[in-house]
């Protein structure tokens, strides 16, 4: 499947199953998108939020269940790249989740603060099941290297 560019945009939207085989081919059509388009220079950053919104999406949101599905939108702009995920899950009270101490030893819980240090804007849905991350086009370093 080819991404489309659309008045100077470039975009894709895709529905996947709750693997990590579809979450990892997915990953990669963001890389290779990327490369494609002359901004391998924000490989790194788009790759690792998406990764981790995948992950969430088919392990918290979904449980696991591959007969649920994850949608991932993925559009560059001028000056950001917009990446969204939704899952069927119930959602999580992200609200909450901002508010409590992120421990970076742990192995889950991590997210937020992944989010917090390489996109500009982070915004989820009411429910808490679909998650919007805006990403710099200028600096795609973490935001605590600037």
């Amino acid at each position: 499947m080819k991404a489309h560019r659309r008045h100077n945009r470039l975009s894709f939207c895709q529905k996947i199953p709750s693997s990590s085989t579809a979450t990892e081919s997915l990953c990669l059509r963001i890389r290779e998108t990327l490369n494609a388009n002359g901004l391998s220079r924000l490989c790194f950053p788009v790759e690792l939020l998406a990764r981790e919104c995948l992950a969430n999406a088919r392990n918290h949101g979904n449980r696991r269940d591959a007969d649920k599905s994850i949608v991932l939108s993925f559009s560059v702009g001028r000056q950001w790249i917009r990446l969204r995920v939704g899952d069927e899950g119930p959602g999580f009270n992200w609200r909450k989740a901002r508010e409590m101490k992120s421990d970076i030893t742990v192995a889950s819980g991590r997210g937020l603060l992944l989010y917090a240090l390489y996109a500009e804007r982070v915004q989820f849905n009411r429910s808490g099941n679909r998650i919007t991350l805006w990403i710099s086009m200028k600096d795609p370093v973490g935001k605590d290297d600037r």
